[in-house]
């Protein structure tokens, strides 16, 4: 096994980081570029780069192996469809490019089911009186037990394949500092690439709280203070179609000082 650099993308859910992803790979001559997709799906995603199926029947067949509901097929499509469009072009420009993707497909459901129970959670907390923090202390404990899992699949996936070539380059969505010494500890060097300036969302922020401090070392008024805090992020994506444009505004309106 060669020692390999791997350039890594951090990915964020907004349309604009992937966009930004896009551009750093056009410039750069990577032989292996992994996506933060479920590892079965790598033959479609080169049947698509090849332009032997179409987008519309790439994402079929991702609802048809994943069995995930519409709304979260349109979620994720808002995130990844400008990476898929490049990708023919992509392949052209870098002959002999190898595209896989690495998510562990269960790990992957898992995911967007834990996506599906918090949405549930802040749907009940507009009508509750009080945080229901035991309920998201579950959560978190659940959110963290896949993470781990999680991180261990995408390390089986990639390690065997990240040897073949000096040049790798992957978009990552995960917890950056686990996976950079992971990658580091099977012998390979990392780049961290952080797109743009990225505000977390408050949910978002409360899992690193969770990862950094443990679970049971969160108060229920800083649990409550996050959950309040993101119903009223919440109110400007449900008020806005484009989840950028209401981030942006969320972060213009909550931290002014720092918006762009």
């Amino acid at each position: 096994m060669t020692l390999s650099k791997l350039l890594t993308l951090v990915g964020t859910k907004l349309r604009k980081t992937t966009e930004r992803a896009v551009e750093w790979l056009t410039k750069g001559r990577y032989q292996t570029l992994f996506l933060d997709l479920p590892e079965d799906l790598t033959s479609f995603v080169n049947e698509y780069s090849e332009r032997r199926i179409s987008k519309e029947e790439f994402w079929q067949s991702y609802g048809y192996l994943t069995g995930i509901q519409e709304p979260y097929i349109n979620a994720l499509r808002y995130r990844m469809d400008s990476l898929l469009e490049a990708l023919p072009d992509l392949k052209n420009d870098v002959p002999g490019l190898e595209v896989y993707c690495y998510q562990d497909l269960q790990c992957h459901i898992d995911a967007c089911n834990l996506s599906e129970k918090s949405l549930l959670l802040e749907t009940c907390e507009r009508v509750r009186s009080k945080v229901k923090t035991d309920a998201w202390r579950q959560l978190l404990e659940e959110q963290l037990e896949l993470s781990a899992k999680r991180l261990a699949r995408i390390m089986e996936n990639i390690s065997i394949r990240i040897g073949a070539h000096p040049w790798n380059a992957i978009l990552y969505g995960g917890e950056i500092k686990s996976f950079k010494q992971s990658i580091e500890k099977i012998g390979h060097k990392v780049k961290v690439i952080h797109l743009h300036d990225y505000w977390r969302s408050p949910l978002e922020v409360l899992g690193n709280m969770a990862r950094s401090w443990g679970i049971h070392n969160l108060s229920d008024d800083l649990i409550s203070g996050c959950v309040e805090s993101q119903l009223r992020y919440l109110d400007y994506v449900l008020s806005s179609r484009d989840v950028d444009s209401a981030h942006e505004k969320w972060v213009s309106d909550t931290l002014p000082f720092f918006a762009s």
